[in-house]
């Protein structure tokens, strides 16, 4: 009861503030098990409430059995889901407000290099010079276009490099929660975290 009651105190203050855009999960290999996966509906229903709309999960297991396993629990979740690996990506939910994005194995050192080949190419054919190459130019051939504003670090303390370009502003948070084990009132905390701070950008 009394957990309760501190979620909806949580949820009240979260409502009056501005909630993150986009949310990042670094996950630990094996999370995704039958429970792990759960637990991702759990978040489609949590950031729903509280009106955050992206939210991208990434995980270093890209065994087959774990994509399956995705592909298997997840095609009929209320998200619009992009399951994301080095060989491409598949696309499953049911629809709804949020979408939700799922890396297997797929870095953001291999999304660099990899949008750097095609930014070669290009120069190779001459659709663009070696002079034209800048950020925008960059970030247009990423796979990923969304930036998280806040990176949850469920369970560890080691970052990975997922999305280590759009996340270079982001606002970092670590919990020894593991993601099995994650609360709706831990997720709360992280986000009451992250409005509390003042972004500088860099700066």
């Amino acid at each position: 009861m009394l957990r309760y009651l501190y979620e909806q105190l949580l949820e009240t203050k979260i409502s009056h503030a501005g909630v993150p855009k986009c949310v990042a999960v670094i996950l630990n290999p094996g999370d995704l098990d039958d429970r792990g996966l759960e637990m991702v509906r759990r978040l489609i229903a949590w950031s729903e409430i509280i009106g955050i709309r992206s939210i991208a999960l990434y995980s270093g297991d890209d065994a087959p059995q774990t994509y399956q396993r995705i592909v298997t629990e997840l095609y009929n979740a209320r998200a619009e889901i992009s399951l994301h690996t080095k060989d491409g990506v598949e696309i499953l939910g049911s629809g709804g407000k949020t979408k939700l994005l799922i890396s297997l194995g797929y870095g953001g050192k291999q999304e660099v290099s990899e949008a750097i080949r095609k930014l070669l190419k290009d120069v190779e054919i001459g659709r663009i010079s070696a002079d034209d190459i800048d950020e925008k130019t960059i970030e247009a051939k990423l796979r990923f276009s969304q930036k998280p504003d806040l990176v949850i670090r469920a369970g560890g303390k080691q970052l990975s490099d997922f999305m280590i370009w759009q996340a270079a502003y982001s606002e970092l948070y670590f919990t020894e929660v593991n993601w099995n084990s994650l609360r709706k009132t831990d997720f709360l905390r992280a986000i009451r975290d992250y409005q509390r701070r003042e972004r500088r950008f860099g700066r």
